[in-house]
């Protein structure tokens, strides 16, 4: 890739961040190399299928699958916020599981810092990073995010494993960005009966509009997946 020096900069700061997340259920970023004026980045290699695929390939996730990649996500959400980087894009196409069931979630590429400084001169206000069906309603309307922000993503991400859709669809981005800060979507519970309540309720309190009103953490959100007992 081809990059101009303003955006060379930005590159070489995300990078930076990237590198300080090391967890197991994170690809690890190694650096940013140049040959003949082209940029690239060295990452680990990771073999499995995205969640992505997973979903197109069998459908529905039942329940006993979810949950484990509910709290794996959870804990590499939980290692970025306390180095201050906020993903921007969780979906499932940025998530690799291996096959032996290790989820690893990529592509910290467009994070930022959490705590950014104002006149850092990286961030322009108003700036809309991430994909539409996944966004908060904060992230949709420009505003400063929070690492609440990944947690709606969260959210979406484990409706779509548990329904086999998002929670928001739409034919235009118009109407899809006036579902997500309009409409409250339908439980998945309410979808298919066989998701249990307890699953279902946790989704749809990261799926808040306010954020105010969603788990104030990865770990929050995390101890109350802990709590949810499935049989298998």
């Amino acid at each position: 890739m081809g990059l101009d020096t303003g955006a060379l900069e930005r590159f070489k700061s995300e990078i930076k961040l990237a590198r300080r997340i090391a967890h197991r259920n994170v690809v690890r970023t190694y650096d940013l190399g140049e040959v003949s004026g082209l940029y690239y980045i060295t990452m680990e290699y990771v073999e499995g299928k995205s969640l992505k695929e997973l979903i197109r390939d069998r459908g529905r996730l039942p329940a006993t699958a979810v949950l484990p990649i509910a709290k794996q996500l959870c804990r590499a959400l939980e290692v970025s916020h306390e180095e201050g980087v906020i993903h921007r894009d969780i979906k499932p196409q940025n998530m690799v599981v291996q096959p032996d069931g290790v989820l690893k979630v990529m592509d910290f590429g467009i994070a930022r810092l959490a705590t950014r400084p104002a006149d850092s001169g990286q961030t322009e206000q108003g700036m809309v990073v991430g994909t539409p069906e996944y966004m908060a309603p904060e992230q949709l309307l420009g505003d400063e995010l929070h690492a609440r922000a990944d947690l709606y993503a969260t959210g979406c991400v484990l409706y779509e494993c548990l329904v086999g859709e998002v929670p928001h669809t739409a034919e235009t981005s118009i109407v899809l960005i006036s579902k997500v800060l309009e409409e409250v979507p339908v439980a998945p519970e309410q979808r298919y009966a066989d998701i249990p309540h307890a699953l279902s309720e946790v989704v749809m309190w990261a799926l808040q509009k306010d954020r105010e009103r969603r788990p104030a953490s990865a770990s929050m959100l995390y101890a109350r997946l802990d709590e949810i007992a499935i049989q298998g």
